[in-house]
């Protein structure tokens, strides 16, 4: 009878969990334009945290620390956007040469397949790509991808001010919140938040050197190569390399397509490709493993699902964001004796 109860209660606390899941689910999705700015934040503050810290024990003003935190994220993003802007204005100043390409690559597939395509040949020959290609259409669809320009520097103002003022706790909240319980639960709860704090702050730094090694190989081969965007596509590999699997494959295939369109199908298009490709699978699977260690413990598969779960809710920032979220969710039911089960299908052991 006992062992039925158990087992009923069990049946409960699993159903009540699953619906507790879902509501969240929906509640982040729903609320993305809140919670989205918040672990922006949060993984800004990860990144700069340590690095305040040791600026505090040189007997630093606070304030004066926290300016030049400022500073340096308004300068990254500026340069950031900098960058990218300057490259697709070379993309849409280089596009007529590409068009040029893609015509004749498309009639010489024609002719060597011996398709009647006589009609398909002229339509090609007639095309303008530059009116087709048209900057003010290219700038509506990023518009419609981040949303307006004001939405865009609301959101990176709100990550900022959000920023500033983890940066300024003097007493965390954390610390805070195990005021308000029992001595025991308090100590594991500051041990958890210490945990995490750790292994994402390794997790962040690691990969953040590592995508800068990645990045500064790959703009090397690119001008080995003569492939256009050079400074463009070495930014996208530094980003893109924080998601993972799809993040060095898009980073990839985007320089071996400018450089396709460039010099057409020829051995110096192989050895390109094959440099990024070798490149990045030593980078990722051999170096970064063995520098980066068992820091977070997460299954492939693990990490494979969560990018998509997270792009599906979030988009692009959901997926730079999988990882450390899913590896505080671990550390977070390691914590808890009946999730333990869970946390232990989520590590690589």
């Amino acid at each position: 009878m006992a062992d039925k109860e158990a087992g009923r209660l069990l049946l409960i606390e699993a159903l009540f969990g699953f619906v507790a899941a879902i509501f969240l689910v929906l509640v982040l999705k729903e609320l993305r334009q809140i919670f989205i700015p918040f672990f922006v934040a949060l993984f800004f503050y990860f990144m700069l945290n340590r690095l305040v810290r040791r600026l505090e024990k040189r007997r630093l003003p606070k304030p004066l620390i926290l300016i030049g935190v400022l500073l340096l994220v308004f300068s990254s993003l500026f340069l950031l956007g900098l960058l990218i802007f300057n490259g697709a204005s070379s993309f849409i100043d280089n596009f007529p040469l590409y068009s040029e390409k893609i015509t004749r690559l498309v009639k010489d597939m024609l002719i060597s397949l011996k398709l009647p395509m006589i009609d398909v040949q002229q339509y090609l020959a007639h095309i303008d790509w530059e009116k087709n290609i048209d900057p003010g259409k290219i700038t509506a669809i990023v518009s419609g991808t981040l949303g307006n320009f004001s939405s865009l520097f609301g959101n990176l103002l709100l990550v900022v001010l959000l920023l500033m003022f983890m940066l300024a706790e003097k007493v965390s909240m954390a610390a805070r919140i195990t005021q308000a319980l029992s001595k025991q639960r308090g100590e594991e709860l500051q041990s958890m938040m210490a945990t995490i704090n750790a292994r994402v702050q390794h997790y962040l730094f690691i990969k953040t050197l590592m995508s800068l090694a990645t990045a500064l190989l790959a703009a090397v081969i690119l001008i080995i190569g003569g492939v256009d965007l050079v400074i463009f596509f070495s930014l996208l590999v530094f980003f893109l390399n924080f998601i993972p699997t799809f993040g060095s494959l898009v980073s990839t295939a985007f320089p071996v397509l400018i450089a396709f369109l460039k010099f057409g199908f020829c051995l110096r298009l192989i050895v390109i490709a094959a440099a990024l490709m070798v490149m990045q699978f030593v980078m990722g699977n051999v170096i970064e493993p063995l520098v980066m260690g068992r820091s977070l413990d997460l299954s492939p598969i693990v990490i494979l699902l969560s990018l998509i779960f997270w792009g599906w809710l979030w988009g692009v920032v959901g997926m730079f964001l999988s990882v450390p979220i899913t590896a505080a969710l671990k550390i977070y039911f390691e914590s808890i004796p009946s999730l333990k089960p869970l946390a232990a299908a989520l590590s690589s052991e």
